[in-house]
């Protein structure tokens, strides 16, 4: 109960209100503002707050956009036009509900969420619409009432009673009514039943509207025409226009001779309504043998002679009948009475040889050809039956083949293309009285024969197109007839080969470029084409083609040269001529024409003429400037035009035109003062000129016009060098003046004039001077004698090492020819090697930032001039060289003198000297090597930091290190490997340390771990370092382990 008690009191003090869910209704298509409902009132949240806030939760619901919320005084309304039909959230849905969150808050800790849930009402804002306008039916007329056709329904984007409601038809006149079924996603199946039997010969067509209506009041309709089109059947017979036929005739009518038409009618339509003729078979054979009807057009025809009986009748029974599939027929009678003539006409008989309708003959037949026999009777007796038979025809005669037989045969040569068709007529007639005459016509087609050539509309062709046309671009068709017809007249289009890749379409003769048409090299292309028929033999026409090509502006003006260089003498007038300039352009331009680039006009001296002619625009001056570089463009008249441009440069050649300008003697400076104590030979004054000229112009020679003073003082002409020819005495102390000239060697030579003068004194000479001369050229050589000396001692000295270093190495493969390999462990390597470096005071109390060698960052080697960049690998080198190893272990107790030193594969260097480097001696260690010898030495007994305070060091670049690998049997180390990574370092103790940090923590700066021999004590082993070997590991351990625990320093 305490608990319960609890619970309430908590709940109470709750800042948050359990949220609750309001229902609105709102119809669509509402006017913007229309009030919906409020939330504080609806909520039960109204209070005297002014600080309550009503605020949407929109961020993820962008429907709040359709309504407008009041946020003091919670009041929704609509905020924009809502369609129902539109909202994606109530497609297909028969009641459209939207979700929406409305926040409650204060300015103080009440929160409360309140669920909207706004029902959009329907309006019927739509009209029921058809997916078509109108639709096309068509229904036989044999259709039975109560046939549907469906069609499809209109929808309405209306949902509930204002969807679909209802159909009819309009007008209801019509034979058809609608049915429909209403489905339940609104749309609708609609089907069109006949009410009516139709029919066609009645009516053949209908035309109305079914219209759709929804629910609403007044109600929207929507419309769809309806056309009907009544398919016929075959329910009507011919029927002929009398039910019975009388007529009389003559004996001697003649066969083929049309007696009657009769006509049948039937209303169908097509073949339904298609009346054909015949004589039923059910009747005597003798009235089908007299006769005869033609079936498409009822004339009812005489078949043979008919022969006068008194009372004879012929009693025919004619047919009519459709042409369905299932025909209906009708019949009717014909009555014929014979009258008597008598006499009788020939009858003809005419049969072709071809078995054809027509005759036929081939237009190259040969004369006497036949092409028909005829055959003539005459029932009657004497005169009235001889008979004489005739032709009607230029082309053709009759010959007589045997008694009343003929045979028609050609008589001229016939020409198909002159005429196709002929038609004969043979005409007999007997001698009676009156004659009695009978004629048979009859047809002949000329068959054709391939005696023609095909024929070209034109003789040649002449084409124009543009080059760098585009591949496959069609250029002209050509077109030949042949008189012939048939296969003879079938025409192939062909081109004879001419080196270009042209196409012609064999059928329509059509020809194209297969390829870019280039004027510049082919200006003009004749081309053969053939037309071949498809006669045998086939007969070939041939025309030409002839394709001019016209020119675009494709090239650009070319310049003889790529660049111009010309000379022009300074000084020279203005306008002058400098050079002429020449392009030629590909192209049919006529004309190019040259000129400066932009930025130079106005900058330089020169102008460019159009016709390439490079003049100057002012006075040159080579002394301002000697030599001008620009640019001039060529363009040609094409359209667009096309430019190229080349340097040009003129050289400005120098003129004699500006005097020697003395610099001493000056206006300021022009005496001279000597002792008449000054030695003979002695150079008193170094005349000195300038001449701004050039060459030859500016070479400047001297004389004096004084000739009175040449036995005291000498003037050298090319120096200028002032000289004292003899020694002076106190008589010839005074003044002297001297006119010099200065003349350079130009053509014609200019001169410059200046005076200067010589005072000679009493004064003694300086004290020591010549002495001080003398010291200076003793110094001069005492230096180079010490550098001589110093050059021959490190030759000497480095000849030395080399061959102790190959004796020294050539020892230590000795030792090693039978070693096993052993595996050092790597935790006692390093803990022994930091045991030794710290009991040897090597190491500092900060051991952090250890560094055997200084850091070496992409670090640059330069020995002797060659530079090469100092990679990663090669720093982790530069941690322990192999000759530190060497003297490990030869320095170890436990070093075993059979371990062997194995060359590592691929190294083809000697065994004694490594690598030979192309500045190799020869002797087995490059100069190079030798900058990267190492000094061992043992210091278990020196303060080393008293020591390196007190002697001189020498400085070593660390940077002419080479770069050795080393193996350890079993383990492959890599330099990264090397065995210096191995010592007792943790990895947070192997960060780099700045390029000017000591080495050991006991450096201040960077220096090398040589010194003087008095500072250190051991051996150099140095040898060269750029083989690779693979090392014993034992006595690797042993010897590093042995010499640190030695206190022996290893460098």
């Amino acid at each position: 109960m305490a608990f319960l008690k609890f619970l309430g009191t908590v709940l109470i003090c709750l800042p948050v209100v359990w949220g609750q869910i309001l229902h609105y209704n709102v119809s669509e298509e509402s006017a913007l503002g229309t009030v919906i409902g409020n939330i504080a009132s609806d909520a039960n949240l109204t209070s005297n707050d002014l600080t309550m806030e009503y605020i949407f939760l929109s961020q993820s619901n962008p429907l709040t956009s359709l309504f407008h919320l009041e946020e003091k005084t919670g009041s929704l309304s609509v905020g924009m036009r809502i369609d129902r039909e539109s909202l994606s959230q109530c497609k297909f849905e028969t009641e459209c509900l939207l979700n929406l969150d409305v926040i409650c808050r204060n300015s103080g800790s009440f929160y409360q969420k309140v669920e909207l849930k706004i029902k959009i009402l329907d309006i019927n804002d739509n009209s029921p619409n058809f997916p078509k306008d109108s639709v096309r039916l068509s229904v036989s007329e044999g259709s039975l009432v109560g046939t549907s056709f469906p069609i499809e329904g209109a929808v309405d984007k209306d949902a509930g009673h204002y969807s679909v409601n209802s159909y009819r038809v309009v007008p209801e006149t019509s034979p058809f009514s609608v049915q429909f079924q209403k489905n339940v996603d609104g749309s609708s199946q609609v089907r069109l039943v006949l009410d009516k039997t139709l029919d066609r010969e009645i009516q053949n067509s209908y035309q109305f509207q079914i219209v759709a209506e929804d629910g609403g009041v007044p109600a929207n309709v929507g419309t769809l025409i309806v056309f009907v089109n009544v398919l016929d059947i075959n329910d009507h017979q011919p029927v002929f226009t009398q039910t019975q036929y009388n007529l009389t005739v003559d004996e001697d009518v003649a066969v083929n001779t049309t007696i009657l038409s009769l006509t049948a009618r039937d209303d169908d339509e097509g073949l339904n309504g298609d009346v054909i003729y015949s004589l039923s078979p059910r009747q005597d054979e003798k009235i089908l043998k007299l006769f005869q009807i033609v079936p498409t057009t009822g004339s009812l025809q005489v078949k043979e002679s008919l022969i006068f009986e008194p009372g004879k009748q012929y009693r025919i029974i004619v047919e009519a009948s459709d042409r369905a599939k299932q025909p209906l027929m009708s019949q009717t009678q014909v009555t014929i009475n014979v009258r008597d003539t008598h006499n009788n006409p020939p009858r003809i008989k005419v049969d072709l040889l071809s078995n054809t309708d027509k005759a036929q003959i081939l237009e190259g037949a040969s004369p006497n050809a036949p092409i028909a026999h005829v055959t003539v009777d005459d029932p009657d007796t004497g005169y009235n039956g001889k008979i004489n038979c005739s032709i009607r025809s230029e082309k053709f005669h009759l010959q007589k083949f045997n008694v009343l037989e003929y045979k028609v045969v050609v008589s001229q040569p016939l020409d198909r293309e002159v005429q196709s068709e002929y038609s004969i007529t043979v005409v007999c007639q007997d001698e009676g009285t009156p004659p009695l005459s009978a004629s048979s016509t009859f047809n002949v087609t000329v068959l054709d024969e391939n005696d023609h050539s095909p024929v070209f509309t034109k003789p040649s062709y002449v084409v124009q197109t543009q080059e760098d046309n585009n591949i496959g671009a069609s250029l002209i068709r050509v077109s030949a007839s042949d008189k012939d017809i048939g296969k003879n007249a079938e025409i192939v289009y062909r081109l004879q080969s001419s080196g270009y890749n042209f196409l012609i379409d064999p059928r329509s003769g059509l020809i194209s470029a297969q390829f870019r048409l280039d004027r510049e090299e082919t200006p003009l292309i004749t081309l053969k084409v053939f037309a071949v028929d498809g006669g045998s033999p086939a007969r070939t026409g041939t025309t030409s083609v002839v394709i001019k090509i016209t020119d675009i502006n494709d090239n650009k003006p070319e310049f003889q040269n790529e660049s111009f260089e010309f000379a022009i003498q300074e000084n020279a007038p203005k306008y002058s001529s400098v050079g002429l300039l020449v392009a030629t352009d590909k192209d049919e331009n006529e004309r190019v024409t040259f000129s400066l680039l932009p930025q130079y006009n106005g900058g330089i001296p020169f102008e460019i003429l159009p016709n390439g002619t490079i003049r100057t625009t002012e006075v040159l001056d080579r002394e301002t400037i000697a030599k001008y570089q620009f640019s001039v463009v060529a363009t040609d008249s094409g359209s667009p035009p096309q430019q190229s441009s080349t340097k040009i440069t003129i050289d400005v050649l120098d003129m004699n035109d500006n005097d020697p300008i003395f610099m001493f003697p000056s206006d300021n400076n022009s005496t001279v003062i000597i002792s008449y104590q000054t030695l003979p030979h002695t150079v008193i004054a170094h005349l000195d000129t300038r001449d701004i000229d050039q060459g030859l112009n500016s070479t400047v020679t001297y004389v004096t016009r004084d000739r009175n003073y040449s036995h005291i003082f000498q003037l050298n002409t090319l120096s200028g060098r002032l000289i004292l020819m003899k020694q002076l005495t106190t008589a010839e102390i005074g003044k002297y003046t001297l006119s010099i000239i200065a003349q350079d060697k130009g053509t014609p030579p200019r001169t410059s004039e200046r005076t200067m003068t010589i005072i000679v004194t009493s004064q003694p000479m300086p004290e020591g001077s010549s002495e001080t001369d003398d010291h200076k050229y003793f110094l001069i050589a005492i230096a180079i004698s010490c550098v001589t000396v110093v050059i021959a001692v490190v030759i000497i000295l480095t000849i030395c090492l080399i061959k102790r270093a190959d004796r020294l190495r050539q020892k230590y493969h000795e030792q090693q020819k039978s070693e096993p390999y052993v595996q050092i462990p790597p935790q006692r390597f390093r803990e022994n090697a930091m045991d030794s470096l710290h009991c040897s005071g090597m190491l500092g109390n900060d051991s952090s930032n250890l560094q055997l060698y200084p850091p070496l960052h992409n670090s640059q080697i330069s020995t002797k001039g060659i530079t090469a960049n100092l990679g990663e690998d090669d720093k982790i080198h530069h941690r322990l060289s192999p000759f530190t190893l060497q003297h490990v272990l030869r320095t170890s107790s436990s070093f075993r003198p059979e371990s062997k030193l194995v060359k590592r594969e691929g190294d083809n260097s000697s065994d004694r000297s490594g690598d030979i480097t192309p500045s190799d001696s020869g002797r087995g260690g490059s100069e190079d090597d030798l900058n990267t010898s190492i000094l061992l030495s043992h210091c278990s007994s020196i303060d080393f930091e008293n020591t390196k305070s007190t002697t001189p060091r020498k400085e070593l670049s660390f940077s002419s290190f080479n770069k050795p690998s080393l193996k350890l049997q079993g383990n492959s180390m890599s330099a990264k490997d090397s065995v210096l990574q191995k010592l007792a370092i943790p990895d947070s103790k192997l960060s780099p340390t700045p390029r000017n940090t000591g080495m050991l923590g006991a450096f201040s700066r960077q220096e090398s771990l040589y010194s003087d021999a008095g500072s250190f004590c051991g051996h150099d082993d140095s040898t060269t370092t750029s083989g690779s070997y693979v090392l014993d590991q034992e006595d690797l351990f042993d010897g590093l382990s042995s010499s640190l625990h030695r206190g022996q320093c290893i460098v």
